[in-house]
């Protein structure tokens, strides 16, 4: 079985339009985007199914693409960790 996420019911990013926070799971070298969750929880689950290599990284990604900025902060309350 493999997981999905939501990436277009993420909360969206106020800074740029047509993208979404969450947690994505990346590879650093080379670099690829994979997916982007909604809970840190099942993106950690995606990575390691993955195998070595993945990673997980709060941040904004741009929907119906591969763009993706980490580094940023999750939010404190009201959201899945």
């Amino acid at each position: 079985m493999s997981i999905r996420s939501l990436a277009k019911n993420l909360p969206k990013d106020p800074d740029n339009a047509g993208w979404v926070l969450g947690w994505a799971v990346v590879q650093s070298s080379p670099w690829r985007f994979i997916d982007i969750y909604a809970s840190k929880d099942v993106a950690e689950t995606a990575a390691e199914a993955r195998g070595p290599g993945y990673r997980v990284v709060y941040g904004s990604h741009r929907v119906g693409s591969d763009d993706f900025m980490g580094g940023g902060e999750p939010p404190l309350a009201g959201y899945s960790s």
